[in-house]
């Protein structure tokens, strides 16, 4: 074997295996082009799928917002269509709860109405204090007779307008505490 020969073998070796290496190369980079394009596909695909939720979530929150700011705003119009009128000009404190006091049964429906139509929306402790506020009202409307009403009637009047205002208070604030800003 000459020193050509010996060349031309190495030469044939070297450029065999720089092929094979090649081909390899090759190979290896393609497996893991297939590999990574799964794999950002798999991660597309969860993504999408928290978005998709993330949608859901937002949705379901607007709407229960939309139902609270609603019972807020009733609950508001209610409250101020149940206070009693400024009817005299020397009218006081004790005049105005009689004037409740008298109406206590409407004050009841109505707020028997407004809970049956709003309850769902609303938060546990303005639905509880709103109960309360019912429970009030209808044990108060007896108080009232032809005669007038008594003490204790005016008191249950006083104690369910302030328990009205407290709930409202605390729907606006429910309301409110929803802002981003």
């Amino acid at each position: 074997m000459n020193w050509s020969e010996l060349v031309t073998i190495a030469a044939t070796f070297i450029v065999s295996l720089g092929g094979g290496g090649a081909i390899v190369f090759g190979l290896s980079n393609w497996i893991g082009r297939i590999l990574a394009d799964r794999y950002v596909e798999k991660l597309k695909h969860e993504i999408q799928q928290e978005i998709e939720s993330y949608k859901t979530k937002l949705k379901k929150s607007e709407f229960l917002f939309q139902k609270e700011f609603e019972a807020a705003s009733q609950f508001i119009s209610l409250r101020r269509g149940l206070l009693p009128k400024y009817r005299v000009c020397d009218m006081d404190l004790e005049d105005a709860y009689e004037d409740f006091a008298v109406k206590l049964d409407l004050v009841e429906k109505e707020l028997n109405r407004y809970m049956a139509t709003h309850g769902t929306a609303l938060k546990q402790q303005p639905l509880d204090r709103l109960a309360g506020a019912i429970a009030e009202a209808a044990s108060g409307k007896f108080e009232v007779s032809r005669d007038g009403v008594s003490t204790q009637g005016l008191n249950t009047a006083g104690k369910v307008i302030k328990e009205l205002e407290g709930i409202e208070k605390e729907l606006r604030e429910a309301v409110w505490s929803q802002s981003s800003t």
